[in-house]
């Protein structure tokens, strides 16, 4: 019964939480930078195309953004997984060619992290903090946050 009574506080307290994030998000997330950024497309990508020509399922999608291609990695063909990576690194290049390499975060208040952070994109390499994920990262979104992170980094370290 006890744990009845947790379960139901605990679920009830959620629920407010992200009800709250939920308001909070539809203020800024549509016009923010790392909103732009995250669903920025890029036409030229060519990576793997000749691998996504073979499935169907692709064929009107433009696989063209972090968003998108981080979506990829949640298939289980390893091919796929594959120009994922590719994709989701030639992303991270063009956005750091371009004056605004990104570093994507995720946990716990990390869109309002974000937000504080992109107040002064002056600091810190210019990056652009982009919140991927709340409380819960799944494996393929940790995935795209450890790839696209990974390349910034050595883009910003080489310079």
């Amino acid at each position: 019964m006890l744990k009845q009574c947790l379960l139901v506080v605990v679920l009830f307290f959620c629920v407010q939480v992200e009800s709250q994030n939920i308001a909070d998000n539809e203020e800024i997330e549509g016009n923010s930078i790392s909103a732009q950024l995250y669903t920025k497309c890029f036409d030229n990508l060519n990576q793997g195309l000749d691998i996504l020509e073979k499935y169907p399922t692709f064929k009107d999608v433009k696989l063209c953004s972090i968003a998108y291609c981080m979506m990829l990695l949640y298939y289980k063909d390893e091919e796929i997984k594959r120009v994922a990576e590719q994709r989701l690194r030639g992303i991270a290049t063009q956005l750091f060619q371009e004056g605004n390499p990104v570093y994507l975060i995720s946990g716990m208040d990390s869109y309002l992290t974000a937000q504080e952070k992109n107040k002064n994109l002056e600091d810190d390499n210019h990056i652009v903090y982009i919140s991927i994920a709340a409380c819960l990262t799944l494996s393929f979104e940790a995935k795209a946050q450890e790839i696209v992170n990974e390349q910034t980094m050595q883009l910003i370290n080489r310079k």
